[in-house]
């Protein structure tokens, strides 16, 4: 029990730091964003839990965890260092930032091929991201509405992201 509820927390940070990172940008979002990346995340976390299945003995959970803290950390340094204050974290040019979620989506899904959870848990998965990415942008434009005059404030989604890593390796 324990387990699914650091799953679904993680699943559910993950969420609110690319809707937060969604707001960055000085044009809207629009709603296009949150299909490609609900289907991205559907997508790639079908496949891992697919190949999660068939390798059940060979890939240890614990390293598995870790590797999953350590490229979620990657990932922070990586949008950090790739922000452009008018396109904001994911313009068209940067190939880093997809590849880096492409594989976090991946190695979570892997994950839940290795615990044993299938289609119906990826699915459910899949609309606590949606409802995540949702929250995440609504929270971030609301911070970004009180505090405007700051610019690290693009920022902030990436501390919860911080903070739910750490949790997941203990």
């Amino acid at each position: 029990m324990f387990m699914l509820l650091i799953i679904f927390l993680f699943v559910f940070a993950v969420g609110v730091t690319i809707g937060g990172l969604l707001a960055a940008p000085r044009e809207p979002v629009r709603p296009i964003h949150f299909l490609l990346f609900a289907l991205f995340f559907l997508i790639m976390c079908y496949i891992g839990m697919i190949v999660g299945m068939f390798l059940s003995g060979w890939i240890s959970l614990i390293i598995l965890e870790f590797v999953l803290a350590i490229l979620a950390l990657l990932f922070m340094i990586a949008t950090v260092t790739r922000f452009h204050p008018t396109l904001g974290f994911f313009h068209p040019e940067d190939r880093i930032l997809v590849t880096m979620l492409s594989i976090l989506f991946f190695l979570m899904g892997l994950e839940w091929g290795l615990l044993g959870f299938r289609t119906f848990f990826t699915i459910t998965a899949t609309f606590v991201f949606i409802v995540a990415l949702l929250v995440g942008l609504f929270i971030q434009q609301q911070i970004c509405q009180i505090l405007w005059r700051h610019s690290y404030i693009a920022f902030t989604p990436l501390i919860w992201l911080l903070f739910v890593t750490v949790l997941k390796l203990l």
